[in-house]
């Protein structure tokens, strides 16, 4: 949600208070001063209005260093949930969660949030890429929060926990320990450790919530497409890039890793007491959100149209192996490699046993650089064919093919069969020589 590390300080509204109280002040001197300046020899008002800016920014650059969060929380401490709505920039699709604290007694109002990144960190998209992605806790108030909704035009829930003071306490203490400088920093994962599983986290082990809600019937690949139809071609990209433990159904505590579906645990979770976890729930901004129904998209289309026209071209133009299945073993090759590079060479959970790697060879590349140098040319094209076969027949049970891949895949298995056939590489001539 948010793109950027903020600090550790967290704005008090009593320190607002006497800013405000500074600033009303210099606003009167300053007319004071306007008032009176022709008659002002000496300077006097001129001084005086410095002499209170310099104070107001003393004071301004003092408060931060000293506001610091309590060892405890009052009787009359609040901790909230806060869900806020997909966003249209990448990083935002799935929606964010936060954790809000707010104590009157106290005089604050903060929000914890785990989903904070540094894009300036060196190296930034190539350590993105390895799956050596540093989230940060960090805090800030609440109207600042819900400001950055609103400019994103993303709305904002808020889910009221039922804590008595110990579980409030508890709480409480996690949050500071997770607050210290060698805690705050975490390795972020898709699945298994971002903002919203955090704070699941939290309160188990606070031993604040009992969930109460069945397994999910979905896999994490389809939850996570639910936010993907409106992106044609980053659902492609995702889904070609997803390996097999993105097919495994979704147990009840893991579903927290998407930010609605954390919510939706929430509203069916109760108290160690046994009572509804959630005490209130308030729609703080009103911007809601309707997820995409699932449609054939023009990238679906287009690859449906190349695959069919793969198929004509083979059966009106037989013969053996040509420049089209070089350039097809290219390319499926090339997106092999890229896949086992995500499997083998980095730290992504997501994208490990890819059976994409059935159909898209690595060893492609390899015959297409190849090419007629190799005598066993056609015997490859066929044992090729036979593998994507399998790929297509096993994909519902292993690991779901994205349907705008499945034409094509089928296209090419067709393709390769037929021009590494005997008859295709060696074809027999139309007129007996005898008959000549």
């Amino acid at each position: 949600y948010s793109n950027s590390v903020s600090g550790a300080g967290i704005t008090f509204r009593s320190a607002e208070n006497v800013v405000s109280a500074f600033l009303r002040l210099l606003t009167s001197l300053n007319r004071f001063m306007m008032m009176v300046g022709k008659r002002d020899r000496h300077g006097v008002a001129a001084g005086i209005v410095r002499w209170a800016s310099l104070g107001v920014l003393c004071l301004l650059a003092v408060l931060p260093a000293r506001a610091q969060l309590p060892d405890s929380l009052s009787s009359r401490a609040r901790i909230s949930v806060l869900t806020v709505n997909p966003g249209q920039a990448v990083h935002s699709l799935w929606g964010h969660s936060a954790l809000r604290v707010m104590d009157p007694d106290g005089g604050f109002d903060a929000v914890f949030n785990w989903g904070t990144f540094d894009p300036t960190r060196p190296w930034f998209i190539p350590r993105f890429a390895y799956g050596d992605m540093q989230y940060t806790l960090s805090v800030e108030s609440m109207q600042r929060f819900v400001q950055g909704a609103r400019y994103e035009e993303r709305g904002v829930i808020e889910q009221d926990l039922r804590l008595d003071q110990d579980r409030k306490q508890a709480v409480w203490e996690l949050l500071m320990d997770n607050m210290k400088p060698e805690n705050r920093t975490y390795a972020y994962n898709f699945v298994r450790d971002n903002c919203s599983t955090r704070i699941l986290d939290l309160l188990l082990a606070a031993d604040a919530i009992q969930l109460s809600s069945p397994d999910s019937a979905d896999t994490y690949r389809g939850m996570v497409n639910a936010y993907l139809y409106q992106k044609a071609w980053l659902n492609l990209g995702i889904n070609l890039v997803f390996g097999a433990p993105m097919d495994r159904r979704v147990i009840s505590e893991d579903q927290a890793f998407l930010p609605l579906a954390l919510k939706a645990l929430f509203d069916e979770a109760i108290s160690p007491e046994g009572e509804p976890l959630i005490r209130e729930t308030r729609t703080l901004l009103d911007l809601p959100w309707e997820p995409a129904v699932p449609a054939f998209t023009r990238v679906v289309w287009l690859f449906w149209a190349i695959g069919i026209l793969i198929v004509v071209y083979t059966f009106r133009a037989r013969g053996g192996p040509s420049s089209v299945d070089r350039l097809l073993l290219g390319v499926m090759g090339s997106l092999g490699l890229f896949l086992l590079i995500m499997w083998l060479g980095t730290k992504h959970h997501a994208t490990a046993w890819n059976m994409d790697l059935l159909w898209a060879l690595p060893t492609h590349v390899l015959v297409a650089v190849g090419w007629k140098r190799l005598p066993w040319l056609g015997t490859y094209l066929r044992v090729s064919a036979v593998i994507m076969g399998l790929a297509i027949i096993m994909h519902p049970a292993v690991q779901s093919l994205p349907t705008a891949v499945l034409p094509l895949v089928a296209a090419c298995a067709v393709r390769f069969w037929i021009s590494g056939s005997p008859r295709s590489e060696h074809p027999t001539p139309l007129i007996n020589d005898t008959q000549q």
